[in-house]
């Protein structure tokens, strides 16, 4: 019988997860499609902690020879188990991680990391397979080029090999990512043709023509390095954005409901239900192909929280996210810098304002031209801050994957509003002003706040006013305090509230509300009374829906501001 404490959360060795027998999603039915591929040399991409270091780890156990003996323990109750390929436990497996590597220094200091990496995996590789003696492996690793470490090991252990090589890489661009997003120059030298990350990936597909390397499987977020280092390693199969490989990493719907059967025994089905409908919103929402339809749960953020429900009253976690995921906002803010900032800016704005964006996908990244905003939201999906909609004719819809995201670009709104135009805000000041709308039914001290941030764009004329705008100043900053689960425009009956402040599963105001924002030009401040009546009968409107009078203490307000001065701040009752 699985419990919570058999939740694999942060485990990503395959060996110990299942002698340890902990809650397992059997994922090793895509090893058959990988072999099914017409290419040996595979590049699979997906956001961080998506799962891929466990899908490395599962790779090295099935491949590598050295656990023939163990391959009935590990994958016997397995898919892979139960249906081997002809190549299982038949390589030599050397595996590489390209995390850590420290990439504050100058390129000499990166590449020595660089190096120091290569050189780990080889020692390991070599204490393994014993294909050469320590003096001259010792010998070999005095070198300082990455590429002529790997080429001068392959090299000597060649007469020695009894079967063909696997290289598996873990994060093959992490480091590379760093640099881009701070140091665009040294990225583009370290990637460049003579470039050491090339020359590295020129030392495997060489000796994947000598016969040496057989197979080949790399995980990384970004395309970026893939394909900047093309004329050095063009054998390679990126299979990310393939639909039968949409569902290789994190969970689906289906997995995620009996994984809650699986660990809450006897739950109740309206309370599984429950659990369902929260995860969902704020977990799931990852589409990694245009042309699949299933949806995938960020797999860290799924296993933590549900490894934290308290078993005997069902109570959620008190933070519904790790604060690590929330401080992803600075890495939205370090991409927004690479070259066109304000076009970039624009764009996250738009994707806050209307839920969605246009545009193409790169898969194959030139430096040699510029970057465009359609480079830059192709990064912010591969990094999982968005994610694919749908197609839209040779473009792609995307979108904010879940709520959990969502709390990240508002973070990182608040930070650009600190930062571009000084607007501090004091969280004590807006702490009390939530307390004061959740417990009082006060929404005043809110809209003086926004009042005050609203002036003092308006004064440095940087803003052109509008609802949305308003609206999303409004989400930044309730947000921040994680006092209500916010809803925008949320679709009801072909009603569209504009924004919802509603209760969270661990947090319960007396007060809910529902706000809907008016916006008037200050040349058109007579417009008011007009405004005002439309707006309290849309209100109205709201008020006779169903969903919404199953909503307990849900109070309703119509506010409206002429330019940057709230002009009706009222509460419409039945």
């Amino acid at each position: 019988m699985k419990t919570q404490k058999d939740i694999p959360y942060g485990t990503s060795d395959f060996r110990s997860l299942i002698q340890q027998k902990m809650y397992y999603v059997d994922r090793t039915n895509y090893i058959e499609k990988m072999e099914s591929s017409t290419n040996k040399f595979l590049f699979f991409l997906r956001p961080r902690r998506f799962g891929k270091s466990l899908l490395i780890s599962t790779l090295n156990f099935y491949y590598g020879t050295q656990y023939k003996d163990e391959f009935d323990s590990l994958f016997g109750e397995l898919y892979a188990g139960k249906n081997p390929t002809a190549v299982r436990n038949s390589y030599y497996v050397m595996k590489f991680d390209f995390t850590g590597i420290n990439t504050s220094s100058n390129i000499e200091a990166i590449m020595y990391g660089f190096n120091k990496k290569i050189i780990k995996g080889i020692k390991d590789f070599n204490n393994k397979y014993k294909l050469l003696e320590e003096n001259k492996l010792e010998k070999i690793l005095l070198n300082d080029y990455p590429s002529y470490t790997l080429g001068d090991y392959l090299t000597e252990i060649t007469p020695n090999l009894k079967h063909k090589i696997m290289v598996l890489i873990d994060e093959y661009d992490h480091f590379t990512n760093e640099i881009l997003s701070f140091n665009f120059t040294s990225f583009a030298d370290i990637v460049s043709k003579n470039g050491f990350v090339r020359k590295f990936y020129e030392t495997i597909k060489l000796n994947t023509g000598e016969g040496i390397i057989e197979r080949f499987f790399a995980t990384g977020v970004t395309p970026v390095t893939l394909d900047s280092m093309t004329s050095g390693f063009n054998i390679a199969t990126n299979i990310s954005g393939e639909a039968e490989f949409n569902e290789m990493a994190g969970f689906t719907g289906n997995e995620v409901k009996q994984m809650v059967y699986d660990l809450f025994h006897g739950i109740e089905d309206s309370k599984a239900d429950t659990i369902m409908n929260d995860v969902t919103a704020w977990y799931n929402g990852s589409l990694f192909s245009a042309r699949a339809k299933t949806k995938i749960y960020n797999p860290a953020m799924l296993l933590r929280f549900i490894s934290k429900i308290n078993p005997g009253t069902m109570e959620y976690p008190q933070a519904m996210v790790d604060k690590n995921i929330l401080s992803d906002f600075s890495k939205i803010k370090n991409l927004a810098k690479i070259q066109n900032r304000d076009d970039n800016i624009d764009a996250v704005r738009r994707v806050l304002e209307t839920g969605s964006f246009l545009s193409e996908l790169t898969e194959i990244y030139s430096f040699e031209r510029n970057f465009t905003v359609a480079d830059f939201i192709s990064l912010l999906y591969y990094n999982g801050l968005l994610t694919i909609k749908e197609p839209v004719d040779f473009e792609l819809s995307f979108e904010i994957p879940n709520y959990v995201i969502k709390e990240v670009y508002w973070r990182f709104f608040a930070d650009m509003l600190s930062d571009d135009f000084q607007i501090k805000t004091k969280t004590e000041e807006i702490n009390n002003a939530i307390r004061a709308m959740a417990n009082n039914n006060d929404v005043a001290p809110l809209i003086k706040i926004i009042e005050n941030i609203l002036a003092l764009l308006s004064n440095r004329d940087l803003v052109n006013f509008d609802e949305k705008y308003i609206k999303m100043i409004f989400m930044v900053y309730v947000s921040n305090t994680h006092s209500y689960f916010i809803k925008s425009e949320q679709e009801m009956n072909k009603k569209y509230p504009d924004l919802m402040f509603l209760e969270k599963n661990q947090y319960h105001p007396k007060y809910q509300h529902l706000f809907e924002l008016k916006y008037i030009k200050k040349g058109d401040a007579g417009k008011l009374d007009e405004v005002r009546t439309a707006g309290i009968e849309q209100v109205k409107g709201y008020m006779a829906l169903e969903d919404i009078k199953a909503i307990t203490n849900l109070k309703f307000w119509l506010i409206i501001f002429t330019g940057d001065v709230c002009s009706e701040c009222m509460e419409v009752n039945c």
